[in-house]
């Protein structure tokens, strides 16, 4: 039961924090179309729309984390952006590649590895054996951007 409720506690932490992080503020305002001089402007300073999706395909081909970057997000609402930990969650900076492997395949099979272990299991069942392998080389290598 009390793992169940840390997991409960998380999954709210996580859903509250992403509920402020992206919503709209005050001061901006709404655009609810762009057309004419409006898109125009907007592909003279962006490009076309397959002009912007040719150049995140460019910029993801060159990154080689751009697959973990959205699985990190989910990470970094309790381990920090730059791995510095958030509260009573560890910090992940400075750790190695093995140390991030091996802890996340003991979390993954739903072993302990300490008092919050079960906070963990539901975040690392879901990470393929490859996730897991890039996120200790990202955690090893200093959270590139």
């Amino acid at each position: 039961m009390r793992e169940f409720i840390y997991v409960l506690l998380v999954s709210v932490t996580i859903f509250l924090l992403a509920t402020f992080v992206t919503a709209d503020s005050p001061k901006q305002s709404r655009v609810q179309a762009c057309t004419g001089e409006c898109y125009e402007e907007y592909v003279r300073i962006h490009g076309t729309p397959a002009q912007i999706e040719q150049k995140k395909q460019e910029a993801a081909q060159s990154d080689p984390f751009s697959d973990l970057r959205p699985v990190w997000a989910g990470c970094a609402a309790c381990h920090g952006t730059e791995g510095q930990g958030v509260g009573a969650f560890p910090v992940l900076a400075g750790q190695s590649k093995d140390y991030i492997i091996e802890a996340l395949t003991i979390y993954k099979n739903r072993g302990q590895r300490g008092a919050q272990s079960a906070l963990m299991w539901g975040q690392a069942s879901v990470l393929s054996d490859q996730d897991i392998e890039l996120i200790g080389e990202f955690v090893q290598e200093g959270f590139p951007k």
